[in-house]
């Protein structure tokens, strides 16, 4: 089952809860940049959307903004690094050692939300003993035993659709409790399973229909114009 689709975890409109995400992004950049407060008005105009709507979404939040001062941003971090967790380290696992799977170990933002590479697997004998970043790629028979010792709730499925399933039952049966899974396979998990899908063709479908659509919209502008002239 999705994480947004889980009753009773989030106390958020989905929608909400993914412009959430955006805002702590955003918001530790302009943290970095040595900005002390920020306005909706700032914020929207950042994200492009309307300054209601960013206030509507932090109305869900404790923290309030003040007239024409607005946010302090370290307040709405600390509440939303509260909400993410990314004071709490967590450590998590990756099966695939392929081209996903080695960037996602090697990837060095986790740390800045407490999240820990603990170990990377395959089941490819010539991936096996060798090095991602300075992790060994081990192999699957190793997972019962890496589990337990770095108490791993959260593994990334970063494996081919045809083999993705069976990684999910094999980790479930492990005590995986959260499955981020990168295949384009729609996992059958027990209810208790938190599943968080990253389906990358998806994304770009959705890309693709938004860039058609644009350009549509810009051609039948530009022929509206064309027949307004020629009159």
């Amino acid at each position: 089952m999705n994480l947004e689709e889980r009753k009773g975890i989030l106390r958020f409109p989905k929608a909400t809860f993914e412009r959430l995400k955006l805002y702590h992004a955003l918001l530790s950049q302009l943290l970095i940049e040595g900005k002390q407060y920020v306005l909706s008005e700032e914020i929207a105009e950042m994200l492009r959307i309307t300054p209601e709507q960013v206030r509507k979404d932090f109305s869900f939040l404790e923290t309030k903004g003040k007239p024409k001062v607005g946010y302090v941003i370290k307040e709405l971090l600390n509440e939303l690094d509260e909400l993410f967790g990314t004071g709490v380290d967590e450590n998590i696992i990756i099966i695939g050692a392929g081209h996903l799977g080695s960037a996602l170990a090697n990837y060095k933002g986790f740390k800045n939300i407490g999240i820990r590479v603990a170990a990377i697997f395959d089941n490819d004998p010539n991936k096996i003993g060798t090095m991602v970043g300075e992790l060994m790629v081990l192999p699957l028979k190793d997972l019962s035993r890496v589990i337990r010792r770095f108490r791993v709730k959260i593994a990334a499925i970063c494996v081919p659709e045809n083999a993705a399933q069976q990684v999910a039952d094999l980790l479930v049966s492990h005590g995986i409790k959260a499955l981020w899974n990168f295949s384009t396979r729609i996992l059958d998990v027990p209810e208790d399973i938190i599943v968080q899908n990253e389906d990358i063709t998806r994304g770009l479908l959705g890309l693709k229909h938004m860039l058609a659509e644009k350009e549509r919209i810009e051609a039948e502008s530009v022929n509206k114009k064309q027949n307004l002239t020629s009159k």
